[in-house]
């Protein structure tokens, strides 16, 4: 469509029956949605980087490089080098797994893939992603607006509006939220509901176009599993509300078909983290959710409303400081400002309300956007129906304040539709485009000068002077080193997901392998799995066995982030210069970071072999039991000790060790279960030193060994039995005791120990 367009082509259809074609629209009006893109793009390249920098992208240097903003340029540089579920240079030398944190975001990993393959580096990849996600935002919008209505000039500003709310830039640490362009075509697809029930439930066209339908809601529901479900809500109350309208379930249908690809597209993106919770088991340390977690992240109506923080007007940003420096309950949900044209829209789908109550007839679209935006508004706040939907759902969503962004987008619809009506009033009278364009063109003006901020030059020299800084440090250590070397990274910090440890912050420990290309690094590995446990209780032992044990892993320097540690890593440095007969040979500019190197490592080929291989080379067994020692079946387990032999695997039903031994304990596991990291011989004599506890003296104690079940007696006192065992070709690899009678000392009058006690193993022992 030419930009030469007559007002009765800007004006409302009064008579709007159902939305139009999204890629009809867009086929016919291609030159106001590429302009649009176009020049969102450039403005928000120009709002980062400043003018006249930003008039050029900046690709060597990331627009954020703190916080999650690092756990995104991780993300991206694994998704480049192969696929975000693995990666063999974090967590080396198990690997770091992603798996256990699950998400519904291939298509964004799949997107920053193919921009790497430009060769634009991970800070290129960031920036581009961020800066297309504007004029993706500005797409979608354009063209759903013009579906449901409304003018060009007026969806043109809208969906500029829409594309620089606050949000935007303020979540430019969470990357994958500022592509948010699956809002407004999931309005699209809720109005489609709405209106299907009047020409019933069809899909017109090939069984191809179906296919492609089908596809495309597959696509939608793989950029995050957080819009996916705000999605859901939005088409599904559209349905609900078209089937009451409309007195027809055709709507209901539509609306039931399209969640149902949805969630398929969920499933199916989260697959590969059920599929490893079931070979490895549940991390209980990773992605746990509280429902609590969902009133602590919900968002407010004032945080709506008032200014975002940073507004250009020192007034206005003051009321926001002042809100959020006294009010409760303030985080991640300050990010929810509508700006005043979103904030007005989202005070007009009240009105909208009153106005039905009051039986004066409204624009059914007006009707379901204010329906929309009231329901989502409902979920996202506080004591919402997302703290409901988290304790009786899934506790796993809790950043309810993101539906923000559906908020937004419903409210800036409204506004324009109803200012759209109430400018046409006027219009005849100018018998020209000039009121449209005029009133356009201020709302624009004050929307984006309300809801942006200018550029930080010092923010943009603070973030380039720290990334070269590490960067230059990083090409140094590589410069030193053979490709493929191994660092060992101090202070230990867990991943992801942790408090900071002194003045190191969650990801700090990320620039390492993130700005580099060849090195491998200890840190990274996923919290709760045996790489992250090996290393958790490596850093506990003394600097010398540390040393010592890293050695045997091959790894060539030893990195420390002296920010990690209260003294300032002064006694650790001094400690490591000694043992290896010098000061670190590299410095960070700063001396935040130093590194030593590790000469003449032994060659080691770690290639293949599993965790437990792994720490068996290292001469250091450590899993979620703890540290283990070198042991063999004939020398057998100690329960006097706090560890355990490294031919141990896991233990159950035991409780915490004695000076004697340990208890078994019905309160921790049904029955006692030991688990081995190899078979048993298939023929021994099991030695076990016991004694019964209160009415399990002279009772009989269970054993399975495999298809072996053998009764015997446990007498009084500390006693040792001997039990001849002959598996034949069924080689065991666990043991099973069963108490007769579990029983609290509390029960029975001893103390008030709550324990179920049945039997005290003192030595376990096999011999051939």
């Amino acid at each position: 469509m030419s930009p030469d367009v007559k007002v009765e082509e800007m004006k409302c259809l009064s008579g709007f029956e159902r939305p139009a074609s999204l890629l009809s629209v867009l086929r016919k009006e291609w030159i106001w949605w590429i302009s649009g893109s176009v020049f969102s793009f450039f403005l928000a390249s120009v709002l980062v980087s400043g003018w006249p920098a930003g008039l050029l992208p900046e690709l060597s240097i990331p627009y954020t490089y703190q916080g999650d903003g690092l756990f995104h340029s991780w993300m991206a540089q694994r998704s480049i080098e192969g696929w975000v579920f693995d990666n063999p240079r974090s967590g080396y030398p198990f690997g770091s797994d992603f798996r256990d944190y699950p998400g519904s975001d291939a298509a964004n990993l799949f997107v920053q893939k193919v921009i790497g393959l430009f060769g634009v580096g991970v800070s290129g990849v960031l920036n581009l992603y961020f800066l297309i996600g504007f004029a993706l935002v500005f797409i979608a919008s354009y063209g759903v607006l013009r579906t449901i209505g409304l003018s060009v000039v007026f969806s043109f500003s809208g969906a500029l509006l829409f594309d620089f709310i606050p949000f935007h830039f303020q979540r430019i640490q969470h990357l994958f939220y500022t592509w948010y362009f699956v809002a407004p075509l999931f309005f699209y697809f809720g109005f489609v509901a709405f209106y299907r029930g009047v020409e019933g439930f069809r899909f017109a066209g090939s069984k191809l176009l179906l296919l492609l339908l089908f596809l495309f809601f597959i696509f939608l529901s793989s950029f995050g599993v957080y819009y996916s479900l705000f999605g859901v809500i939005v088409i599904l109350v559209s349905g609900v509300s078209g089937w009451i309208k409309n007195r027809s379930g055709n709507s209901l249908k539509y609306a039931l078909a399209a969640v149902a690809v949805v969630c398929v597209g969920v499933l199916a993106n989260v697959s590969p983290s059920f599929y490893n919770k079931k070979i490895n088991g549940a991390n209980v340390e990773v992605a746990v959710r509280s429902p609590v977690e969902a009133e602590v992240y919900g968002l407010k109506m004032m945080q709506l409303v008032i200014p975002h923080t940073g507004h250009r007007i020192p007034y206005l940003a003051n009321v926001a400081n002042r809100y959020n420096s006294a009010y409760p309950l303030i985080n991640e949900n300050v990010t929810a400002s509508l700006g005043v044209v979103g904030s007005v829209g989202f005070a007009l789908s009240f009105l909208v309300v009153v106005f039905n109550i009051s039986d004066r007839k409204t624009d059914t679209r007006y009707s379901l956007l204010s329906l929309l935006v009231l329901v989502l508004f409902l979920f996202g706040t506080i004591g919402g129906f997302g703290a409901l939907f988290s304790g009786l759902v899934s506790s796993s969503i809790r950043g309810w304040n993101r539906i923000s962004v559906f908020i937004a987008f419903g409210s800036i619809a409204l506004f324009f539709l109803v200012l759209e009506r109430f400018v046409s009033k006027f219009s005849f009278s100018l018998k020209s485009k000039s009121l449209y364009f005029g009133v356009a063109a201020g709302c624009v003006l004050v929307g984006i000068f309300d809801q942006t901020v200018p550029a930080c030059p010092a923010c943009i020299v603070n973030t380039k002077n720290v990334y070269e800084s590490d960067r230059d440090f990083v090409a140094r250590i590589e410069g030193l080193l053979p490709q493929g070397a191994a660092i060992y990274q101090l202070p230990y910090m867990p991943f992801p997901e942790v408090p900071p440890r002194h003045r190191l912050n969650a990801y700090d420990l990320m620039v390492g392998v993130v700005n580099s290309k060849m090195l491998r690094w200890s840190y990274g590995g996923m919290k709760g799995r045996p790489g992250d446990l090996f290393f958790r209780d490596l850093a506990k032992e003394p600097i010398e066995k540390q040393l010592d044990v890293v050695r045997r892993l091959g790894f060539s320097g030893i990195y420390i982030d002296r920010r990690g540690y209260e003294d300032n890593a002064q006694a650790l440095i001094a400690q490591i210069s000694s043992l290896l007969g010098g000061p670190p040979v590299l410095s960070r500019a700063d001396d935040e970071i130093v590194f030593f190197r590790l000469d003449n490592p032994s060659n080691v080929d770690l290639s293949g072999l599993t965790g437990f291989q792994i720490m068996q080379k290292a001469g250091y067994v450590v899993d979620k039991l703890g540290p283990r020692y070198p042991a063999t079946f004939s020398e057998g387990i100690d329960f006097t000790r706090k560890d355990w032999p490294d031919f141990v695997r896991n233990v159950s039903g035991l409780s915490d060790p004695e000076p004697w031994g340990r208890w078994s304990d019905a309160n921790v596991g049904p029955f006692v279960r030991i688990d081995f990291n190899a078979p048993l011989p298939p023929k021994f004599t099991l030695i076990l030193d016991v004694q019964p506890f209160g009415p399990n003296v002279d009772q009989n104690l269970l054993i399975n060994i495999g298809a072996q079940v053998r009764n015997v007696k446990v007498p009084a006192g500390p006693s040792q039995i001997h039990v001849a065992i002959d598996t034949g070709d069924q080689r065991a690899e666990s043991i099973e005791f069963h108490p007769s009678k579990p029983t609290s000392p509390k029960a029975i009058g001893v103390s008030a120990d709550n324990r179920k006690l049945g039997v005290g193993f003192i030595r376990l022992r096999f011999e051939e």
